[in-house]
């Protein structure tokens, strides 16, 4: 799946546009596009529903929408809140409903009929703006939006919720709210920002007959990950493997009070496949961690009286790493000095590829030029606090731009990138990056992160490239938290259980079921 600009979704339509497919077709294809969706979720027939149109091309798909729902049997009323068309395809669609049974209302002329229209709507349909928003919006539109965003009844955003910037997801404070957001041909990238998503509501992507061939100029740029793309970086067991052929993973995770993160760690890492896990913890910790897990081999870090790691530890761990195939660094480690000096010394002198999270992150963030002499292959991965720390940004700045906040930082490191959160970003040196648009707020809990960490980690050790195992390790965990809250709930959902949903999809990569 395809995610575009605006500008370059203009100038998709215009490639189509010249190849023969005129926009008035687009504009039926798009608002019949639109209009099946809608149907396909809500039952209009006999009920109430308001388009809300504006001067342009998404106005002009609101009215062919507002046409084929009345087919169906829905009151329909479209209210044009920007006046006449000024688009001339608009204008020409607009033309059609006039002698319907379709009431039509000028939010200029008629205020209080517009306000009470939507107020006693079962469904509100927004095709204002679509891809023409920016700024803020005029005080014509702020009160009455307001009035739209009060209604109980479900908003259906078409292209991109009004009010939300397509290129940036940057929101007025009054753009409208949508349950759920149909857009056409490509997803946005300002969709896939925290500000835009919260607008957005669900989105679903639909074709309107832009052909293929048109969109593959874009196919470098950033697109959404989905499960094709990582069912073709499985492949089948031989016969006559053993643990061996499956990879041998190191883990320096886990601290007093947090031997939780540890153990998800490695749950999850055996669990997607490795051939062995090698877990290196402070010794005091192990009769903790045995009761947990009994899978891996545990590696025993000598401690000083005062409860950090001793500095034989480093010896040990420099051998361990030696043979193992990647190396899991952070979850839980805490940031004591012994610790520093531990994960300082890892990706000074670790050869296999290592993977920094949580605390490992944390640590490294005040010795960034270490990073770019590492080595190995690299993946961090952040969440937007990490993230902050490590670029010296705040937080909202790197939730106001994720995707070139973790480009450039992948590009100045080397590393591969995980920014972790809603719509996951993994960026990769000098490549355009990539979404993820599964999971959900029930996975936002103590140790989802350290299961993530522990997938990819596996999937390196394994043989993956550090970007391929990024893919996969992220949209798996998603939707394994997705079939999760399926079952439990989102507020029930607990690390375990994404692990334990893992097995359902690995069936269907095994080509299973």
């Amino acid at each position: 799946m395809y995610v575009l600009t605006t500008t370059q979704m203009r100038s998709v339509e215009k490639a189509a546009i010249n190849d023969g497919l005129g926009e008035l077709r687009l504009m039926e294809n798009a608002g019949s596009a639109a209009a099946r969706i809608i149907r396909s979720q809500y039952s209009v027939s006999g009920r109430s529903v308001v388009l809300l149109c504006g001067k342009g091309n998404n106005g002009g798909d609101g009215f062919v929408i507002a046409r084929k729902l009345l087919d169906e049997g829905a009151n329909v009323k479209v209210i044009l809140t920007c006046g006449l068309p000024k688009s001339k395809s608009a204008a020409e669609m607009l033309a059609r409903i006039r002698n319907s049974e379709i009431e039509i209302i000028s939010l200029e002329a008629e205020p209080y009929v517009a306000a009470s229209s939507v107020s006693g709507a079962f469904m509100i349909i927004d095709a204002v703006y679509g891809l023409g928003f920016h700024g803020i919006l005029p005080d014509s539109l702020r009160g009455f939006f307001g009035t739209v965003n009060a209604c109980n009844a479900p908003l259906i955003a078409i292209d991109v919720p009004s009010g939300v910037n397509a290129d940036t997801g940057e929101a007025d404070i009054d753009a409208l709210k949508a349950e759920l957001t149909i857009t056409f041909t490509a997803n946005k990238i300002g969709l896939t920002t925290p500000s835009g998503a919260e607008f957005s509501g669900s989105i679903r992507v639909v074709s309107i007959g832009i052909e293929e061939k048109l969109l593959k100029p874009y196919s470098s740029d950033q697109t959404e990950i989905n499960i094709e793309m990582v069912k073709d970086c499985f492949t089948q067991r031989t016969l006559d493997s053993n643990k061996g052929d499956y990879g041998r993973l190191l883990t320096l995770c886990g601290s007093r009070g947090m031997m939780g993160a540890s153990v998800f760690a490695a749950q999850a890492a055996l669990r997607c496949g490795a051939g062995l896990v090698v877990s290196a913890l402070p010794s005091s910790l192990y009769p903790i961690a045995a009761t947990r897990l009994c899978q891996p081999v545990f590696c025993l870090l000598e401690e000083t009286r005062e409860g950090d790691f001793a500095l034989t530890a480093r010896t040990i761990l420099r051998e361990q790493a030696k043979k193992a195939d990647a190396m899991l660094i952070g979850c839980g480690l805490g940031q004591s000095a012994g610790a520093a000096a531990l994960v300082l010394d890892c990706i000074e002198s670790t050869e296999c590829p290592i993977i920094l999270d949580a605390d490992g992150i944390n640590i490294v963030a005040g010795h960034i030029n270490k990073l770019k002499a590492v080595r190995s292959a690299l993946v961090l991965t952040p969440h937007p606090g990490e993230m902050a720390r490590l670029t010296g940004k705040s937080i909202q700045q790197v939730q106001s731009d994720r995707m070139n906040t973790a480009a450039r930082f992948a590009d100045e490191t080397g590393a591969v990138v995980v920014l972790k959160g809603h719509h996951t970003v993994i960026a990769c040196p000098g490549q355009q990056p990539l979404v993820n648009t599964t999971g959900n707020p029930g996975m936002a809990t103590g140790g989802s992160g350290d299961v993530l960490a522990g997938m990819i980690a596996s999937f390196i050790a394994q043989g993956m490239k550090p970007k391929v195992a990024a893919i996969c390790g992220v949209h798996l965990h998603g939707l394994a938290g997705d079939r999760a809250a399926e079952k439990l709930s989102q507020h029930y959902i607990l690390p375990d259980d994404i692990i334990n949903e893992l097995s359902g999809l690995f069936l269907i990569l095994e080509n299973r079921s």
